[in-house]
């Protein structure tokens, strides 16, 4: 990438059991660019939140980042104290949840959460972060910003909590933001709005997001490029329109005929046969090779590497050479 922001290379996690160390990301390499939106898909448990965990070093024990190297603005992260890791984040790296009271203090007001947050990433004065707290509360499009200043959480519905999670993450102008399925919690009407709101947010501040998400249709809609994991492996990335309409990786094909097209009321939806492998079970070679259509002898040989084709990478030895319509 010409523009990197952030740079991932070899990123790896393990988890220490009673049997043993597994891999839970098995070396797992990609870039951001600088006000891009990168979107990370793939089934529960393929490694999606584990990822946006792992760049910060928020990993709970016994899971342990364990190899690779990522790079914020050229600036080395692996490897940084934690003190020096909690000053990047909020700082140069937000975080949204998928659940807001994750975020929120609820003893704390809500004004008093944001201001704190801005003095300490920018370096305001308390009047100077209190005043800049009350234009994030409007912002993000809640009203009357004095009286919700003074709230605490419990005051604030489901949709409203997600909106000052945002503001909190954006807050303190952070180079990227990590937006780990900012909306699942929400009902179907909040979530276009958040989304909306994400996507205006975005726009305003150049802040690059990597946004993980089960969903495709928030991906079409929010995501400039598209990354899909697998088992802990990436097995596919590119432009998301190449991605989600010409995928070269059967899994990403997989995933899109199981997703509803609610412009056709005749469809019908063919799920991907099998589970993806628990950890440490993933098969030899492609992690996808027994649940796939198309898999030979060498897909049990050989782990395929990422490969361009076209314009997107698929870590396939077969890889389509046709998409399939959505």
């Amino acid at each position: 990438m010409m523009d990197a922001l952030l740079e991932v290379r070899d990123l790896t996690v393990t988890l220490r059991s009673g049997s043993g160390e597994v891999t839970a990301l098995d070396q797992l390499s990609f870039n951001v660019n600088r006000g891009e939106v990168l979107g990370l898909v793939g089934e529960s448990g393929a490694g999606k939140s584990l990822t946006g965990a792992a760049i910060v070093d928020l990993l709970v024990p016994p899971l342990k980042r364990t190899g690779g190297r990522i790079s914020l603005g050229g600036e080395r992260l692996d490897g940084l104290s934690e003190e020096a890791l909690a000053s990047i984040r909020g700082k140069r790296v937000g975080y949204i949840f998928q659940d807001p009271l994750t975020s929120l203090n609820p003893v704390l007001t809500v004004g008093y959460q944001l201001a704190e947050t801005i003095a300490i990433h920018t370096g305001m004065d308390r009047a100077a972060a209190r005043q800049r707290a009350l234009e994030w509360i409007s912002r993000v499009g809640i009203s009357d910003p004095e009286r919700r200043y003074a709230q605490y959480p419990h005051h604030f519905s489901g949709g409203m909590r997600q909106r000052l999670v945002i503001a909190l993450a954006l807050c303190g102008e952070p180079d990227l933001v990590i937006a780990d399925e900012p909306t699942t919690a929400l009902d179907v009407s909040v979530q276009a709005h958040i989304l909306t709101l994400l996507k205006r947010l975005h726009e305003e501040t150049g802040t690059a997001i990597i946004l993980i998400t089960h969903d495709l249709g928030v991906i079409a809609k929010m995501a400039d490029r598209t990354g899909v994991l697998y088992a802990g492996r990436l097995v596919e990335i590119g432009p998301t329109s190449q991605v989600l309409l010409a995928p070269r990786h059967p899994y990403t094909q997989g995933l899109m005929r199981a997703t509803p097209d609610h412009r056709s009321t005749t469809a019908r939806l063919s799920p991907i046969r099998g589970s993806m492998p628990g950890l440490g079970r993933a098969p030899s070679g492609c992690p996808f090779r027994t649940r796939c259509d198309h898999a030979e002898a060498d897909c049990a040989a050989t782990r395929p590497e990422l490969v361009l084709h076209g314009l997107s990478d698929a870590a396939c030895h077969h890889p389509l050479g046709l998409g399939v319509a959505t």
